[in-house]
């Protein structure tokens, strides 16, 4: 029976894990980092649309989610010359994408899992982190 777990809450069946009423948990999604294409709606203003490459920045602890949270990517951003701290800088190197861009950290989006596009690269640990510190400023955290 589960671990810890009274034998009426969990039990094992073959590989999966059944709880509740006979509910195996979804399969895990993306991981933090992790980029993939995006069709970003039209929402008015000055928000990114249409496809993009996005990261997802939420924890892995929420990779079985039905939703996840994104920044989006792109290789053109006017305030690139000013540099503001909610835009960062990311190479294609440490990316894995065939351009230089910059991370949209001013505009993070929670979607379905599902309307994730195929995954076409991952940011560098250090790139992680400095859209990690941009995501500080935007949540004044």
């Amino acid at each position: 029976m589960g671990e810890g777990l009274p034998a009426r809450l969990g039990r094992d069946v073959g590989r999966h894990r059944v709880v509740g009423i006979g509910q195996v948990p979804p399969t895990a999604g993306p991981s933090r980092g992790d980029i993939h294409f995006v069709d970003f709606p039209e929402v008015g203003g000055n928000v990114i649309r249409g496809p993009h490459p996005a990261v997802v920045v939420q924890t892995d602890r929420l990779r079985r989610s039905s939703t996840v949270v994104v920044v989006p990517l792109t290789s053109s951003a006017r305030a690139a010359e000013f540099r503001p701290p909610f835009l960062v800088q990311v190479d294609g190197r440490e990316s894995g994408l065939p351009k230089d861009g910059w991370a949209k950290c001013d505009q993070p989006m929670t979607m379905p899992a599902q309307l994730l596009g195929s995954r076409v690269g991952r940011l560098s640990p250090e790139a992680i982190e400095r859209v990690g510190e941009a995501l500080r400023f935007v949540l004044d955290r």
